[in-house]
């Protein structure tokens, strides 16, 4: 598979015949107060091409069609500059650029909202973008699984002391209520929700957009919780050749590679990762392994094929990814798989995909037509109980934009989706799961004033439960530019599958019991939310209150203390709620090379069933993240400190009464650092750049023990690995080194 995947890898980057281009040339400088500014994306908006400026602040777009464009400049800490140019046949226009210091935040260009591309500030929809940057700030990672807990109301969730499985979680709610896409593709649910997040390098991201609330109206029924749409980098602005690689304390080690060929309208992008951790420590005395070992190879590639007029034609991307993942015991190895001797899990994770998107010439600003191909194989076992799952997706999408006015736009889409899905387990015990879902949806953005009004409606048909409805409403005030109130509400709809989404009922030696036959999850919810910037002269900061509120029926909660040999799966008999409240500050010094944020959520996550009430259980009570980044520039050095604080879980109920486990978790913190040393620039002369780093990630070694139950008996019937709430490695220290050639 990995033969077929490289070939697969570099026919994608050989390019079609290259056609002639000509036409003229705009060159120009960008200043800020006398000062060159390095790094500005100069974009012609009408074509989508552009290019970055040089470290003298320098730019050249060449090959330009004749006719009027306009020419958009950005940079963080500045203002956007716009202007109209007029190009004609082979002549050059000289433009200096002077920006302003920006007084507003949010101004980098989002997606996800809308399923079209518009400014932070302007979306009615409220969306949060994380950087690459901004992900690695204090951490060194080649996982965006370890990463993303630095972000405002998100949080990673050990589902297994054992393997290592975690889940994205969304202001406390579980993993698989959020949907992750892949260029806003919903191909990650079900058997990739649990191992295929962890595949997903950081050198491949251009940038991640997080959606907190309902947003199935777009991004399908089991979008319950939000969204995080990972964004690819974009092959024409990423450097000819980079590589990075690092060492952990931990004995783990990571290269990544990768180069952009591009030749006349063809623009490519390829990467590979290798990892490796097969190091055995036991800190926490329970004679497993602290950290699942892990041997694993990612590859990335990407390709844009511009029309004549350098706009976006074709583009396509492929991922394949193999990894072993073994835990357990001292004497345990790969060998041993399905031994009811010595205890150990061993995962062997296959997964590829194809992901296009095409715009037809003449219509690129309306048409769209996007479609992925995934295959996920899972060879498991935990323990002696063995785990074979297959699973394969086809997903395809057609949208269509039209402007009426100035003041509506209105989006339609039909979408088409078929899973196959096999396992050794009862659920397939029939042969083969398929589905089936066909749906269409529609929505209307409408302007008025300070007033943004957006209303959509999807419908979907599942083959086993019929038709579903998906409505949203949202609405963005924005009295003034500093100013902006947006409040949005939608429903929910997810079929569980609880095999490949909930770990506890594959590991450990508890019996899986079926009460019933459960009925799909359904949500209903409401968001708010206020952003307030202070200019502050040139050195803004932004404020941001929020609040959420969802309500689950249906849900489906493992009650593991029927029967201490068992664990039971059924519907509640009641409700589920999740509601809370966050508040954010994100302040950027102009005046110093200096920014900061800070982040605190207030959650209430509870069922009420039968008239009882209870808090559910791994969800905090509140969360808070901060993070510094200041450079010195005289030095080349940028430091970068974060940390994250997380309040009491409730545990389940049989720990605390058969092992004397706590009841409640305790609230603790982490705290990791960065130093980033710049030896050369890759706008320099030459269009070479070297930096070195070395991080410390959780300093203070706090570690909440064994996440084990009854780890000396692990073949018996009280064995689990999922008592998870705080962190299970210790102080960690990564030495690294990245080259980036222009």
């Amino acid at each position: 598979m990995i033969r077929y995947s490289l070939l697969l890898l570099l026919s994608i980057t050989i390019p079609v015949v290259a056609i002639g281009q000509s036409g003229g040339t705009v060159k120009g400088t960008i200043y800020s107060n006398g000062n060159p500014v390095a790094g500005a994306n100069v974009i012609i908006t009408q074509l989508q091409k552009g290019s970055p400026s040089d470290n003298d602040g320098t730019f050249r777009l060449s090959n330009i069609t004749p006719g009027n464009y306009t020419l958009l400049v950005s940079a963080v800490g500045y203002k956007r500059y716009s202007r109209e140019i007029t190009i004609r046949e082979g002549k050059r226009i000289n433009i200096d650029i002077q920006l302003k210091a920006k007084t507003e935040q949010l101004e980098e260009v989002v997606v996800t909202g809308t399923m079209r591309e518009t400014y932070v500030k302007e979306s009615p929809v409220k969306v949060a973008v994380i950087t690459p940057q901004r992900l690695q700030r204090s951490k060194t990672s080649s996982n965006i699984m370890d990463l993303i807990s630095n972000v405002n109301g998100l949080s990673t969730q050990l589902n297994c002391g054992v393997c290592g499985t975690n889940a994205i979680r969304i202001n406390g709610v579980e993993g698989p209520n959020t949907a992750v896409l892949i260029d806003g593709m919903p191909i990650m649910g079900a058997l990739a929700s649990v191992y295929g997040l962890n595949g997903i390098s950081p050198s491949v991201i251009d940038q991640v957009e997080v959606i907190k609330g309902p947003q199935s109206t777009l991004y399908g029924t089991q979008a319950l919780g939000g969204v995080v749409n990972i964004i690819t980098k974009n092959p024409d602005l990423t450097p000819t050749f980079s590589a990075d690689a690092y060492a952990k304390s931990t004995k783990e080690g990571n290269i990544n590679i990768a180069a952009s060929p591009k030749v006349g309208r063809f623009k490519g992008f390829i990467s590979g990762n290798a990892l490796r951790m097969e190091n055995f420590f036991d800190n926490n005395g329970d004679n497993f392994n602290d950290v699942a070992k892990r041997s694993r190879i990612s590859l990335f590639g990407k390709g844009t094929l511009e029309g004549k007029n350098g706009e976006q034609r074709l583009n396509f991307a492929t991922k394949y990814y193999n990894e072993n993942r073994t835990g357990g015991v001292k004497t345990f190895a790969d060998g041993m798989r399905g031994s009811s001797q010595i205890y150990g899990e061993s995962i062997y994770t296959e997964r590829a995909e194809l992901l296009t998107d095409y715009r037809p010439a003449g219509l690129s600003q309306q048409l769209q037509i996007s479609g992925a191909l995934t295959y996920h194989n899972q060879d498991s076992f935990y323990g002696s109980e063995h785990y074979d799952a297959q699973q394969n997706i086809a997903f395809g999408q057609a949208t269509w934009t039209q402007s009426f006015s100035d003041a509506f736009t209105l989006l339609t889409g039909v979408t088409a989706r078929y899973q196959t899905y096999n396992d050794n387990t009862p659920a397939t015990s029939n042969g083969t799961n398929k589905r089936f879902i066909a749906g269409g949806f529609t929505q209307g953005e409408l302007s008025i004033n300070n007033i943004i009004l957006l209303a959509g409606l999807r419908v979907d048909h599942h083959t086993q439960h019929g038709i579903v409805t998906a409505p949203r409403l949202s609405a963005k005030y924005s009295p003034d530019n500093y100013t902006t109130i947006r409040a949005s509400a939608g429903t929910g709809f997810r079929i569980v599958n609880v095999f490949t989404e909930d770990h506890a009922a594959l590991t450990g030696s508890r019996q899986v019991v079926f009460a019933e036959n459960l009925a799909p999850e359904e949500s209903k919810s409401i968001t708010a939310s206020v952003e307030q910037i202070f200019p502050l002269g040139s050195n803004p900061l932004t404020v941001n209150i929020d609040g959420f509120y969802t309500r689950f029926s249906n849900k489906i909660i493992p009650d593991y203390n029927q029967n201490p040999n068992l664990i039971v799966y059924e519907n509640l008999n009641g409700y589920s709620v999740t509601q809370g409240g966050s508040v954010s500050l994100d302040h950027n010094l102009t005046v110093l090379p200096f920014n900061y944020n800070i982040s605190f959520t207030l959650m209430d996550v509870f069922t009420q069933e039968n008239g009882q009430r209870q808090s559910l259980t791994y969800a905090p009570d509140f969360t808070g993240s901060w993070g510094i980044t200041y450079q010195l520039p005289d030095l080349n050095i940028t430091l970068g400190y974060s940390g994250t604080i997380t309040g009491p879980k409730r545990m389940p109920d049989n720990y605390v009464q058969q092992f004397g486990r706590d009841r409640s978790s305790p609230t603790y913190t982490t705290h990791d650092f960065k130093i980033t040393k710049e030896f050369t620039n890759v706008n320099s002369a030459n269009g070479v750049g070297i930096e070195a780093y070395i991080s410390g990630e959780n300093i203070l070694n706090y570690t909440q023990g064994s996440p084990l139950v009854d780890a000396s008996n692990p073949f018996g019937s009280q064995f689990d690995t999922i008592y998870t709430w705080g962190p299970v490695i210790g102080r960690t220290f990564s030495l690294g080194a990245r080259l980036n050639i222009r």
